[in-house]
């Protein structure tokens, strides 16, 4: 693998605060220290998957992000994976430890016994995802979606510490994000952009490989994608779009 990636992103700047707005920024990549992380993946409602339960709010949530997510996968998050395995970028797969029983053969520390809740949080958490959505909803039998999935020897990690071990091994300084979703685990969750800026690595979303928990009522303005794209290229990193990922790929 050899090469540069020379691409554009932007982010937003907030200073002064009476007059922010947006600030175009180029960078000029090495291939080698590059990597392209697919972030929670899940295949609820996607035809490998578990099929989507009215009774049960999980996974992305309601019907209409849960379709967006997965055309998102099909026609976004593929190509820009399918592109980058063509020029030997590193392509890396984060998944959350709640499916480790899919995944054996992926180290997992999650703790088998949930811990009690107090009964009014319990009455919070199955108001809001259903009751027993832990044992009883598609959660419980979700995987990777697999138009997504692993190809090869790419990686597969739970937690921060095995995605930083793997891209340390290999001298990888920057990462593209796609995925789900933009305004939680996209930000935040092991091995999203949030806790991989601590370790020190430059964190660059595609905007348009992901999408935020939308209800119904949000879902037109995309208001959760846009305030969790916003946090990301203020105050994570940067952002560009899957086409000019593609394009500068294809030009190196």
């Amino acid at each position: 693998m050899s090469g540069t990636i020379k691409i554009k992103t932007r982010y937003y700047r907030a200073l002064p605060i009476d007059n922010p707005g947006y600030e175009e920024e180029a960078f000029e990549l090495p291939l080698e220290k590059v990597a392209l992380v697919g972030m929670h993946c899940w295949n609820i409602g996607c035809p490998d998957g578990p099929a989507e339960d009215m009774d049960f709010c999980v996974g992305m949530g309601w019907p209409q992000v849960t379709a967006e997510a997965g055309r998102i996968m099909v026609e976004v998050i593929q190509p820009a994976m399918d592109a980058a395995r063509q020029k030997g970028m590193a392509v890396c797969h984060v998944e959350s430890d709640w499916m480790d029983e899919q995944y054996p053969q992926v180290k997992s520390t999650r703790a088998r016994e949930l811990p009690s809740l107090h009964p009014r949080q319990l009455a919070m958490d199955e108001r809001a995802h259903g009751v027993d959505y832990l044992a009883r909803s598609p959660l419980a039998h979700m995987r990777r979606a697999e138009v997504v999935s692993p190809q090869g020897d790419e990686p597969l990690v739970f937690y921060t510490d095995q995605l930083d071990q793997y891209l340390q091994a290999r001298g990888i300084e920057t990462l593209f994000y796609t995925g789900f979703a933009a305004d939680m685990c996209l930000l935040g969750a092991e091995g999203g952009a949030r806790p991989m800026l601590a370790r020190g690595y430059r964190c660059i979303v595609l905007r348009d490989a992901t999408v935020g928990v939308e209800t119904p009522q949000s879902f037109a303005e995309r208001l959760n994608t846009r305030y969790g794209l916003h946090l990301f290229e203020w105050k994570i990193g940067y952002g560009t779009t899957s086409t000019d990922f593609i394009k500068a790929l294809e030009q190196v």
